[in-house]
């Protein structure tokens, strides 16, 4: 049997890349989104179960991959065996266009990939430069071929050099609209909290060298700053059943009584009172939820001194990075601190944002601001549209010699200079 012509059409595909599990599920938005629009479309990725359920191929998990300031080299040998992979998907699958989402330590090195084999990029969930790499804008102009900035102010940042910069909206607006207050309820109810309880959540993320240490962390936190002993409950969410044991072992000689929340972390945000959370996108979506709270993140004395040499900004939380880049125009919206630093005036702060009191109101007030100025609904489906009308106008141009050339969505074909 003679081989295909490896010049003729290939089916018109997506080839989505979520290193994270927060990626992870604004990639199963945007799957959802595009496939609602344009049924056909077929969708392949590097991703997690999100996406999985979304309707996603998934051609390799890569949640919980994703590095965080200093953690890419830890991921370096998983790294090169998904460039390989990611290579040969390029090569034989010939995708329309590859999405990356966010995670620019991995991201970087695919978009070079795939414009070196002539597939077009698209950048949703834009990496936040602005907060600690700004000399990293050229690299992003260079690679990719649309951008699709989910923050307002990233559409000047990007803007009018060159690459088409399209605002949608941050994606968790419509990710968590689908949670109400019923939620929140409904879990304190069935854990037995009692009216006028305090309760307490804990989210020490979903990488694994991250949850054995900050739940130790957390809870001495928690029991340094709690009210008056039986009046609060802590919990903590376990998104992952692998992270169980690992809990489980860092709650062993905890001097506190935590239950462990399994599954998804949603309803534990919404019936908190009060939360102490990993610096990431938890952070973020606590403050979504109007959610007082302190950040952590545990990083080495040596991460701490290059973050502090090299960052152009003095947080690591989202909400008061975002506060500072023009989120609500104050500096500060939620307390963090870095899990080695010392605080003698941390438990004072935790028990003032428990308690009902001034403090408490003031930082319910600078979330509900954030809120209204980062939160926009719809912003996924117009991502979606945004993608998609790239891909029409990609499709329209005709091949060398042939004016009149047919589109190539409606032929199949792989985008602009092909898969080769």
């Amino acid at each position: 049997m003679s081989s295909p012509d490896r010049d003729s059409p290939a089916p018109a595909s997506l080839l989505l890349v979520a290193a994270e599990a927060s990626s992870d599920a604004h990639g199963a938005e945007l799957v959802r989104a595009v496939r609602a629009r344009r049924p056909g479309l077929a969708c392949l990725g590097f991703g997690g179960e999100s996406m999985r359920r979304a309707g996603c191929e998934i051609i390799e998990d890569l949640t919980g991959a994703g590095s965080m300031v200093f953690g890419f080299l830890r991921h370096l040998r998983r790294y090169f065996n998904v460039l390989r992979r990611f290579d040969e998907t390029l090569a034989e699958r010939r995708p329309s266009a590859v999405v990356l989402i966010d995670s620019p330590g991995l991201n970087f090195l695919l978009a070079r990939l795939a414009r070196w084999r002539g597939v077009p990029v698209v950048y949703y969930v834009c990496p936040q430069i602005w907060a600690w790499a700004p000399w990293r804008l050229g690299k992003i102009l260079r690679w990719t071929d649309l951008l699709l900035p989910i923050l307002p102010f990233e559409v000047d940042l990007y803007g009018g050099k060159g690459v088409p910069v399209r605002y949608s909206g941050h994606p968790l607006a419509d990710e968590l609209g689908r949670w109400s207050r019923a939620d929140g309820e409904r879990l304190r109810e069935e854990r037995g909290v009692k009216p006028g309880e305090k309760l307490l959540g804990l989210f020490p993320g979903s990488r694994v060298q991250e949850i054995a240490g900050l739940t130790r962390i957390f809870c001495r936190v928690i029991a340094a700053g709690s009210p008056a002993p039986g009046s609060c409950r802590v919990m903590v969410s376990c998104c992952e059943d692998e992270f169980f044991p690992l809990i489980e072992e860092a709650l062993r000689d905890v001097d506190l009584r935590v239950d462990i929340v399994m599954g998804d972390a949603h309803p534990l945000m919404m019936a908190c009172d009060f939360a102490v959370v990993a610096s990431g996108t938890a952070s973020l979506e606590l403050a979504y939820f109007e959610k007082p709270m302190l950040v952590l993140y545990r990083t080495s004395r040596l991460g701490l001194l290059l973050f502090r040499l090299l960052s152009v900004t003095p947080f690591i939380a989202l909400p008061n990075i975002l506060g500072l880049a023009g989120g609500d125009g104050g500096p500060t919206v939620v307390e963090e601190l870095f899990a080695g630093d010392p605080a003698p005036e941390l438990a004072g702060q935790v028990r003032e944002l428990i308690e009902d009191g001034p403090a408490r109101r003031r930082a319910v007030e600078r979330l509900r601001r954030l809120q209204g100025s980062v939160f926009r609904p719809g912003g996924t489906d117009q991502a979606a549209g945004e993608l998609l009308e790239f891909l029409q106008e990609r499709s329209a141009e005709p091949p060398a010699g042939d004016a009149r050339g047919p589109s190539r969505i409606a032929s199949g074909g792989s985008g602009p200079a092909g898969a080769e």
